[in-house]
């Protein structure tokens, strides 16, 4: 399957005295033309960035008989979040912890991934904002 980066610069400067932070950015999985499988990169997470949880919003929802995603990085696809529901109504968020419970250190640069699976006919994909809480520790 392929990589899909859209991360877009999402972020702040990881000097300074903003310590505490979020990312957020919003994926439009039509607008990318994403395939079930597909690793979405969403939020560029720098080294020594604490990441204290995540959370999806559904903007759209998918018109799939089935559509989930998972939300994790390069180590581990549900890292972070094991099932969202892309089928769920629009405002609804997801925040349940994946293997990573609530929190992971990144001792190098990374991303955070969204992996739709979509089955059944498909004609809306959907959309959905990441946020991951962060906490810069050096």
């Amino acid at each position: 399957m392929a990589t899909i980066n859209a991360t877009k610069g999402s972020g702040i400067p990881y000097r300074g005295t903003q310590k505490f932070f979020v990312l957020e950015a919003t994926v439009d999985f039509d607008a990318l033309n994403v395939a079930s499988g597909d690793t979405v990169q969403v939020l560029n997470v720098g080294k020594g960035t604490r990441v204290l949880g995540t959370e999806v919003e559904i903007v759209r929802t998918s018109n799939a008989t089935s559509a989930t995603a998972t939300v994790g990085d390069a180590i581990d696809a549900d890292g972070f979040i094991a099932t969202v529901n892309l089928t769920g109504a629009v405002g609804s968020i997801t925040t349940t912890p994946g293997a990573y419970g609530y929190a992971r250190r990144y001792t190098s640069n990374d991303t955070i991934n969204i992996v739709p699976t979509y089955s059944g006919t498909v004609t809306i994909k959907g959309a959905v904002k990441v946020r991951a809480i962060c906490a810069y520790m050096g």
